[in-house]
């Protein structure tokens, strides 16, 4: 419905699942939009999950939270205009986590859109450049084999600063 006319992040997915030691890969999906067409592509197969983090209402105004998926690897979190890090926060620890942790994907492609900064005019999602860098190591207490594929980001300064803060933690030493 008009964002990504490829659904990048599932063409990615279906790629890794030809790979050696991929059996199963998860998507997780912080742009503001919902990824509608990434959904419709995996939710049929048992072997990707699929997570959204998306404001609700918001186009293109699907991503329900009832929507599970056929073999239950979908988790759509729709999240309230202005919402902030304590808003986001919860779910991660909460929602996102545990449904990575069940699935066990062997690589996580994050569908990493930078529209839900504050200051970024395209919505009303109201993240801080940092946020990211948080989401990012919830992401590596799961696996280190992480792909980011930028999506939205409209706000230039917001933008450069979100990657920054997104990419720190993959670059820091193992402990």
């Amino acid at each position: 419905m008009g964002f990504c006319l490829f659904s990048n992040a599932a063409i990615a997915a279906y790629y890794a699942l030809e790979q050696s030691g991929v059996e199963r890969v998860a998507i997780l999906d912080w742009d503001v939009h919902h990824g509608n067409g990434t959904q419709d592509v995996v939710e049929r197969d048992a072997r990707i999950a699929y997570i959204s983090l998306h404001q609700s209402p918001c186009y293109p105004g699907t991503g329900q939270a009832s929507e599970q998926g056929f073999h239950n690897n979908v988790l759509n979190l729709p999240m309230a205009p202005g919402s902030t890090l304590a808003d986001y926060q919860p779910m991660f620890e909460q929602k996102v986590m545990p449904f990575l942790t069940k699935f066990q994907p062997d690589l996580l492609i994050v569908s990493a859109g930078y529209d839900a900064n504050a200051a970024d005019p395209l919505a009303n999602i109201a993240l801080q450049p940092d946020d990211y860098g948080l989401f990012t190591k919830y992401c590596l207490q799961l696996t280190r084999r992480i792909v980011f594929g930028l999506e939205g980001g409209y706000e230039l300064s917001a933008l450069a600063q979100s990657v920054v803060a997104t990419i720190k933690p993959c670059l820091a030493k193992e402990s």
